[in-house]
């Protein structure tokens, strides 16, 4: 039993991101992403100052996390896990480079006008994509993803075309900006709230002539997962 006013986070205690005390470098660190993202306009000054008093108050990766997680997919909680498990820091930041982890130099994910595109089981999701259907039917299935990340950014571009998602009971999907047509077609039967801890995919850009689908899995994806 945990004693009464222990300093130790209560529920998953081999997860180094929420047992590894943090220190000084690893705050200064936060607080300087927090800096350039204000500079770059961001998020606002007084957002800065909130999310650095909570940076100051961090005890653990997982805290600092939540300060950060929609500004940088480059998350101490990442390099604490990676750090345990023996990888380098070094050697997580070369992952974690080249298309898909910047907004300038997304993974562009395009079907073929031939077949169209499902991607599924443990595929490597990037922080960044840019999802174009181009007429046919692009399908991202996230039932088997396992990933660090907090957002996950889809830019679309469908002016015709069907992008399927298909996410986790417990992970989010929010498409406030995305624009669309009057003739689009959405189908949005997932949650928008990610539940603590999951991530949420963050969907924006323009849809013309084309359709949107967000959904749980169906019974038959369901029977799989558990098997």
């Amino acid at each position: 039993m945990t004693p009464t006013g222990s300093d130790e986070p209560i529920g998953q205690p081999e997860d180094p991101a929420r047992t590894m005390r943090i220190g000084h470098p690893e705050c200064d660190a936060a607080i300087e992403t927090l800096r350039k993202a204000a500079g770059e306009g961001r998020i606002s000054l007084d957002e800065l100052e909130e999310r650095m008093e909570r940076v100051e108050s961090a005890r653990f990766p997982i805290d600092l996390d939540e300060a950060l997680a929609d500004v940088t997919p480059d998350l101490p909680s990442a390099h604490a896990r990676a750090e345990a498990d023996g990888i380098r820091a070094d050697d997580l930041a070369s992952r974690r480079s080249g298309a898909g982890w910047s907004t300038e130099n997304r993974e562009i994910v395009h079907a073929p006008w031939t077949t169209g595109l499902i991607r599924n089981g443990r595929w490597p999701v990037p922080a960044y994509l840019r999802c174009e259907p181009a007429g046919v039917l692009l399908e991202l299935n996230f039932l088997e993803v396992s990933t660090d990340l907090k957002i996950i950014d889809i830019e679309v571009a469908a002016r015709t075309g069907t992008l399927k998602l298909v996410v986790p009971d417990d992970w989010g999907v929010d498409i406030a900006d995305l624009q669309r047509r009057s003739i689009a077609v959405i189908a949005f039967k997932a949650n928008q709230a990610a539940e603590e801890g999951s991530p949420t995919i963050r969907v924006h850009g323009s849809i013309g002539a084309g359709v949107l689908q967000v959904l749980l899995p169906n019974r038959r994806q369901r029977r799989k997962l558990s098997s």
